[in-house]
């Protein structure tokens, strides 16, 4: 409480935020200095605290302990077993209407749909009626005071997340294989977090590889209201002149073609096999993991870990232990991975990571972006997938020592004029288009890795 200087999580200080708007206290102290690193992801992570949401696991959740309760302490109030199950397959019936699991679809759209919209009213009544018979037996068993407690908040949270007029806001939905979310995001977060910093003095500090497109901070400073005192890059301690080589290869297929993943297993299982695998292929959709993952399986003699087979740490701890694997992953490995050394050295990605047109919260930026007369594209889509780019480039060279090889699958690096933006946002890394280039350079970091060993294996005379 009494430190001059914090450095903060973005959850931590989100989280102190909301408990400051309910007047119940604080979390963080008022210091002079407040540093935030990782700070490109602040945005989205404001944008989900401010929002609200609400999941067909946390309904379901209640409703196990109101049969817990039911069970345990009120056998007497056999209605509350009946709430509960009723609860609980109101929850599931609306799962199964949602469509197909990895979805994030419009809740907007999606909620107007006959079928849909039954079984909203049934998960309603739901509620209204576990409310109701909860109240009932207040007082008499803590678990179940709890529950009603939070019926009541989520009964709330579930009229608003009906309510889809308000404007200002993305309503989007997302499925898993067994559980849903209805999501309200608000699209600014702006003018929440310039009243914050309004309202405490001192110094904020904002930092990440990732803050600046082509230079430029101001995508990243628009998006949180900021108005910066200051700003500016620091020079990289990686020498990737001589530690890295970026390569776009020459007759690549077009990133949307007809079997993209069979013409990229093609021509990138050489580089793979001659590096002895070390190797993250990171994808923009799991539908191109899925494709990937079962080619290279059928012509790789090599390890092939894939995400989504098993949690992300053991994937991570197979890959170091095994020492030649190739791992094929999306989002949650473009960022936050630290592999260093020669057990990763070579990152490719498959095409540049522009959000799916359809995705409901870009859809929303985007039309907020073009009520206001901007340019949606040069605005929101490049900048949001420059900042992707770079943390997924940034898994490759992560100390002084390591040394590898950058493939990107995108014509449109080169062939486009926003391709520069891209080029330029990247680290100076040398270019080359022939990827018999990319593997002489691999090959030289071999020999160099195998020479030092036999140095350090020798004995002394």
């Amino acid at each position: 409480m009494d430190a001059d200087l914090v450095v903060v999580n973005h959850h931590l200080f989100l989280a102190d935020l909301a408990i400051k708007e309910t007047g119940f206290g604080e979390l963080i102290p008022e210091a002079e200095v407040f540093i935030f690193d990782e700070a490109h992801q602040i945005p989205d992570i404001a944008s989900q605290y401010f929002g609200q949401s609400l999941s067909s696991r946390q309904i379901q959740e209640l409703a196990k302990d109101i049969n817990i309760a039911y069970r345990t302490e009120l056998r007497d109030t056999k209605q509350l077993e009946k709430v509960a199950d009723r609860l609980s397959q109101a929850a599931s019936d609306l799962r199964i209407v949602l469509g197909e699991p990895g979805f994030r679809g419009n809740w907007r759209e999606t909620s107007t749909s006959p079928a849909v919209a039954r079984e909203l009213v049934r998960l309603s009544d739901a509620l209204e009626l576990a409310h109701d018979v909860m109240k009932l037996s207040l007082g008499r068993c803590q678990l179940l005071d709890a529950a009603f407690d939070r019926a009541t908040l989520f009964k709330a949270r579930f009229e608003r997340l009906k309510d889809t007029s308000i404007p200002g806001y993305s309503y989007w939905y997302e499925c898993s294989r067994h559980h849903f979310s209805l999501n309200i995001t608000p699209l600014s977060v702006a003018e929440k977090f310039r009243e914050q910093i309004k309202q405490q003095e001192g110094a904020w500090i904002f930092t990440s590889a990732t803050l600046a497109v082509n230079d430029d901070f101001s995508h990243f400073s628009h998006r949180l209201g900021l108005e910066p005192a200051e700003q500016f890059t620091l020079p990289s301690p990686f020498d990737y002149e001589t530690q890295a080589i970026l390569c776009v290869p020459r007759f690549l297929p077009e990133p949307n073609s007809y079997g993209l993943a069979d013409k990229l297993v093609d021509m990138l299982l050489p580089v793979i096999k001659q590096n002895d695998g070390r190797c993250f292929f990171l994808c923009t959709s799991h539908q191109m993991v899925r494709d990937l993952s079962e080619r290279f399986r059928e012509q790789l003699d090599l390890p092939v870990l894939v995400q989504g087979e098993t949690s992300k740490q053991k994937l991570l701890a197979e890959f170091l232990e095994l020492g030649n694997a190739l791992l094929i992953a999306t989002g949650a490995f473009w960022e936050g991975i630290d592999v260093r050394g020669q057990a990763l050295s070579c990152v490719i990605i498959d095409k540049l990571p522009f959000t799916a047109p359809d995705d409901p919260l870009l859809k929303a930026r985007i039309e907020d972006c073009r009520m206001q007369g901007g340019d949606p594209f040069s605005q929101v889509q490049i900048p949001d997938a420059v900042i992707t780019l770079k943390q997924g480039v940034g898994r490759l060279i992560r100390d002084r020592s390591d040394h590898g090889a950058l493939i990107i699958c995108d014509n449109r690096l080169v062939s486009r004029q926003y391709g520069e933006t891209f080029l330029r946002s990247l680290p100076p890394i040398p270019r080359t288009r022939d990827l018999v280039k990319v593997g002489e350079f691999l090959a030289a970091l071999d020999t160099n890795s195998n020479d030092a060993a036999e140095k350090t294996a020798a004995p002394e005379v």
